[in-house]
Order: structure tokens, then C-alpha cells, then sequence
């Protein structure tokens, strides 16, 4: 046999950084395709995508389906195994272009479920079937995450991230951080005055004012943000959110 033929090609991902972090889901996941593997009496290859959420569906934001489908187009994987076809994708679009590619070049899909030879017209149909159920689970999955946001809004909970400079968070609510309102206070009151942006960068830096997100130097685009941002008056423009934050 050639190698293609007898390698079990291991695809293995997480939801989220905190899962990949925990490493329990991606070890399960591995052992089960390393066991296949055992069972078929082939060698493998583990790709290993890590954490990458339901939002990353494109190919182009995943590097190793980039390259794993690359492999697949080029007739190296005959034998594909993953936990579940969401695995793959939850969005239809990237999901049948595997499909496409896996039925061109011959693949055998091995899940947990059992086992599709996508060149087969009832085990394509099943795939595809499975294919859109997962799409329509994800997308009811976002539609309850952003109406959980929603809620916490209206009950005045921070929807999630982490707070504005010039904010912290206490009790999942925002509250001023009197160290950091003083120089909110002071970038507005130079933008009002009409100094550049890349001036108000020179005087935070100079002072030793850290940015929240990174540790180190301002950049102009954060800065910008800041001034745009509507949670220090509520949507109003720039002059009168430094009135009414002050």
C-alpha cells in the first residue's frame, strides 16, 4: 500500500483557548483517533488546530485545516479521521467544499459515528445532512449568546471583556478607576483643545500611562478608540462625552 493509503490523518480542535488550555478535549480527542488508527492497522498524523472558535469558519483564519485541506487536494489524505463533522466546520460553505474535495480525491471520513466514503451517493447525502444540522446548531448557539448579552445589559451587567480604560469591573458592573479616569479625563480635554492624536500619544507614553489591553506604548488607533468610545457618555460626541464624564 502506499503511505497515503495507510496513514489515519488525526484532525483535532477545541471551541475555545480555556478547553485547549485544559488540554482534556483535545487529548480525548486525540486517543480516539490514535485508536482508530490502531484499529485499522494504519500509522498516523495528528493535526492539531488547538482553540478556535465556532466564529473562525474560514478556512483562511485556521492554518492547519488550511493546510490539511491543501494535503487533500494534493491526493496525500486517503483515510481523515475527526471527533464529529463539526469539527471540520459548522458553516455549510467550508463544509462542502471538503466534501467536494474528499468524494475528488477518494477520502474515507471516520468519526466517532461511524464511517463515510463520501464517494458513496447515501453516505454523502448523510453527511450533508449532518453538515447542516451542525450549521444550525451553531447559529442558534449565537443567537442564545447574544440574547444572554442582551439580558446583562439591560440589568446593567457588563456584556463581557474586559472593562474601558478609565473602568473596572466590580460585581460584573462597570465602576470608574480613579487612577485611569484622570487621564481619560486629560486625553479628552486635549482633543478638545485640539491637539493631534499622535500628541496625546506623546503625553501618555511620556508619563508612563500603560494602555489596558497591552502593556507598553499607546498606539494612535488605540487612542482613537478611546475618544470614540460611547461608554463614557452614552453614545454622545466627543465634546460633550468629556462634559458629562468629567
Amino acid at each position: 500500500m502506499k503511505k497515503a493509503e495507510q496513514t489515519l490523518h488525526i484532525y483535532i480542535r477545541v471551541s475555545t483557548m480555556a478547553q485547549a488550555e485544559h488540554g482534556t478535549s483535545l487529548e480525548s480527542q486525540k486517543d480516539m483517533g490514535i485508536k482508530k488508527a490502531q484499529e485499522l492497522g494504519f500509522s498516523h498524523r495528528v493535526w492539531d488546530e488547538g482553540g478556535k472558535s465556532s466564529h473562525h469558519e474560514d478556512i483562511a483564519d485556521r492554518p492547519v485545516l488550511s493546510e490539511l485541506f491543501v494535503a487533500v487536494k494534493e491526493g496525500s489524505v486517503k483515510h481523515l479521521w475527526v471527533y464529529d463533522q463539526s469539527r471540520l466546520s459548522r458553516n455549510d460553505q467550508v463544509a462542502s467544499v471538503f466534501r467536494y474535495q474528499c468524494n475528488k480525491q477518494g477520502v474515507t471520513l471516520y468519526t466517532k459515528d461511524g464511517v463515510y466514503d463520501l464517494s458513496n451517493p447515501n453516505d454523502r447525502l448523510t453527511k450533508q445532512l449532518l453538515d447542516a444540522i451542525a450549521e444550525f446548531e451553531n447559529a442558534t448557539r449565537a443567537e442564545r449568546t447574544r440574547i444572554g448579552k442582551l439580558n446583562k445589559v439591560r440589568k446593567g451587567s457588563w456584556h463581557g471583556g474586559p472593562a474601558p480604560f478609565g473602568y473596572q469591573l466590580e460585581d460584573h458592573k462597570l465602576v470608574v478607576n480613579q487612577e485611569e479616569a484622570k487621564w481619560v479625563k486629560r486625553i479628552f480635554a486635549e482633543f478638545i483643545k485640539g491637539s493631534s492624536t499622535a500628541q496625546i500619544k506623546q503625553l501618555l507614553d511620556s508619563n508612563g500611562v500603560e494602555p489596558r489591553r497591552k502593556k507598553g506604548l499607546w498606539t494612535l488607533g488605540s487612542i482613537n478608540a478611546l475618544v470614540k468610545n460611547t461608554h463614557y457618555s452614552g453614545g454622545l460626541d466627543p465634546v460633550l462625552q468629556y462634559r458629562r464624564y468629567v
